[in-house]
């Protein structure tokens, strides 16, 4: 595995220390910085760019989820893992449908940290709690405005090469937008986002 840049945010000074001592142990990963606040994450992520960011949930000064959703609005493919001691459905799949790559509980074991370090790199996703759908969310709400006009221009039949030159974006970046809108909708293939759409005129 190549070397991974980490960093943390989270404002309990002494669990961001041992989370620290615990990485810098690993020979591929390369601790790049901590945060104590949603600012002061907002700028790290901006200077260091590290490739995977463990975030804690409830920050001074903000939600680490609006945090995420700030993050993952410039850059879609970022690995950020939320941190808390909550087991809320709802906050959970809050963070979800923010389209974090994990939802982790704070006193798990360094061997399970850097395990779902590991998945989630891989593009695996980690909640160690359920995830479920609130039964009064609409799902459709949990999409963003690039996302709705992805499964548009899907169901006007165009392939991600094609939708990636019509938004001036990446085939990469497009097929990881249709990755996190079947997560988010927890829907199986792209034939079940259209049918998902014409039921939901999206």
């Amino acid at each position: 595995m190549k070397k991974l840049s980490i960093a943390i945010a989270d404002d309990h000074k002494i669990f961001a220390e041992g989370i620290q001592s615990v990485t810098k142990e690993i020979s591929w990963l390369s601790w790049v910085g901590q945060a104590y606040s949603a600012k002061e994450t907002l700028a790290l992520y901006k200077e260091k760019r590290p490739d995977v960011l463990l975030l804690d949930y409830h920050l001074p000064d903000g939600k680490g989820v609006d945090v995420a959703r700030e993050i993952l609005k410039e850059n879609p493919l970022a690995i950020i893992l939320m941190l808390s001691m909550e087991n809320d459905n709802d906050i959970i799949y809050q963070c979800k449908t923010a389209g974090v790559m994990g939802y982790l509980i704070k006193n798990l074991s360094s061997d399970e940290l850097l395990s779902a370090i590991e998945e989630a790199v891989s593009g695996k996703t980690v909640f160690m709690w359920s995830a479920e759908k609130p039964a009064a969310k609409p799902q459709a709400d949990v999409l963003s405005k690039r996302e709705k006009e992805i499964i548009q221009l899907i169901r006007q039949g165009l392939t991600s090469h094609e939708i990636a030159n019509k938004l001036f974006l990446s085939t990469y970046t497009v097929d990881t937008h249709r990755r996190n809108i079947l997560r988010k909708l927890d829907l199986k293939n792209t034939a079940m986002m259209v049918l998902y759409a014409q039921q939901h005129q999206l």
